[in-house]
């Protein structure tokens, strides 16, 4: 009895062989998927279909296979091949291959494009998107293999991964996890990058959600922005935390003498460096940035320049880093704010994070000649819509004219994905519920 096919799984490698037949083998064998009898087929996957990882099939198995194989006997020649699975939301799906001269880059950018336009052809949208790239420089005789494998019911299904972050006992928030992609324990917490359907990759330290790529920005450009352009002529920065690297690369946007980073965990920017490079960029090698791996109220004890912009990029008041969202720390934050200068602190959410906000206020209000709360929406923090405090002195940041503000971000020559002028200017019209936890007193 044959079983339609419903799970995909995607696998590549190469090598070389004395003839195509031999280096094909070879290929298929560096991929895991040896000792198979491949049966090539139709490129329209079943619906229903998903993406699973490849598990070990009985030896002879009659497999269906999409594959794509580039085979070169010049040597020297670099040679690569990609196969793409592309799925809507209800699970209908396209194979597209493709193979030839080239690097994996370049070959990556055909099959993509090749699943795009079968979606669009039919008019269907394209949810998830997943390719397998393998590229060969030939020695003598070279292959390159990418395949993807279906298969179906007689294969048992394995589970799927989810990430759950308890936002509160009674309010939880879970991601469907295509890979994780590293874990470790540092000497102050647990690491986790994984790689999810709905968010690309996303940063966990302690379980709790950090950052992802599908709507980090959200959250950076409104951190960064807002005290940025604020200050008239900001020259050094501050980032307390921000191991992820997203504030500091948009910090870098602008023409400062320097940005000076303190994060307690090196293992942070370790990860987001080799894990993270579409948040962070190359930021951490920037001639401007210093790194300090030390905790930020030990470094704001001792004697250094003042700065014109502090970004408190933390993680939630949770242990050590409770006394980041006391007086005392912002009586140190102050000491070392110039007299024309902006403080910028995330400040939790204001639906299921009421006390932080409060308390936070509290916290600063005496040492701030200017505090104002204003508000970002961030989907995978707790509630959604997040909070920042900003602090300032020397300027009043309600006197900064919208002309100014365009002014200032139109001579930046960026591109943003959540932040302009005129939501700089919304974000500080607050609910009435969000007034009141400004006005009461911390517990």
């Amino acid at each position: 009895m044959i079983t339609l096919p419903k799970y995909v799984s995607l696998t590549a490698g190469h090598a070389e062989g004395p003839d195509s037949l031999t280096a094909f083998d070879n290929a298929l064998m560096d991929a895991g998927i040896a000792d198979l009898n491949l049966i090539k087929v139709s490129s329209i996957v079943p619906q229903g279909a998903r993406l699973v990882p490849l598990r070990e099939f009985p030896v002879g198995s009659l497999v269906p296979t999409v594959y794509a194989q580039a085979y070169s006997n010049v040597p020297g020649q670099t040679i690569a091949a990609a196969v793409a699975l592309g799925l809507s939301p209800d699970g209908r799906g396209v194979i597209m291959e493709s193979h030839g001269v080239g690097t994996r880059e370049e070959i990556e950018a055909q099959v993509r494009m090749r699943v795009e336009a079968a979606f669009s052809a039919r008019d269907i949208p394209l949810h998830e998107y997943y390719v397998i790239s393998a590229e060969h420089t030939v020695e003598q005789h070279g292959c390159a293999v990418a395949a993807a494998v279906l298969w179906g019911d007689e294969l048992e299904e394995l589970p799927e991964q989810w990430e759950t972050e308890a936002w509160t006992p009674d309010v939880r928030f879970s991601v469907r996890v295509r890979e994780s992609i590293f874990s470790m324990r540092s000497p102050y917490q647990h690491i986790d990058i994984v790689d999810t359907f709905q968010f690309g990759r996303m940063l966990w330290l302690e379980g709790t959600v950090q950052t992802s790529e599908a709507d980090q920005w959200a959250y950076h450009e409104m951190l960064v922005h807002v005290p940025m352009l604020i200050h008239p002529a900001p020259r050094r920065v501050l980032i307390v935390g921000g191991g992820d690297g997203g504030a500091l690369r948009t910090v870098l946007h602008y023409p400062v003498d320097q940005v000076v980073m303190v994060e307690i965990d090196r293992d942070v920017v370790r990860a987001a460096r080799e894990y993270l490079a579409s948040i962070c960029g190359n930021a951490f090698d920037e001639p401007r940035t210093q790194l300090v791996y030390e905790d930020a109220y030990t470094y704001l004890e001792q004697a250094h320049e003042p700065f014109d912009v502090i970004l408190m990029d933390t993680t939630d008041p949770v242990g050590p880093a409770m006394r980041l969202f006391t007086s005392d720390f912002y009586a140190l934050v102050t000491r070392h704010l110039s007299s024309v200068g902006v403080v910028s602190a995330q400040s939790g959410s204001p639906w299921l994070q009421p006390d932080v906000i409060t308390r936070n206020w509290q916290a600063m209000r005496p040492h701030f000649s200017h505090l104002h709360l204003y508000l970002t929406h961030v989907p995978t923090y707790p509630g959604g819509l997040w909070s920042f405090m900003l602090g300032a002195r020397g300027v009043d940041p309600t006197a900064v004219s919208p002309a100014q503000l365009e002014e200032r971000f139109r001579a930046l020559g960026i591109e943003t994905q959540y932040y302009t002028p005129a939501i700089h200017q919304a974000a500080f019209v607050l609910p009435p519920f969000v007034q009141r936890l400004i006005a009461q007193e911390a517990p």
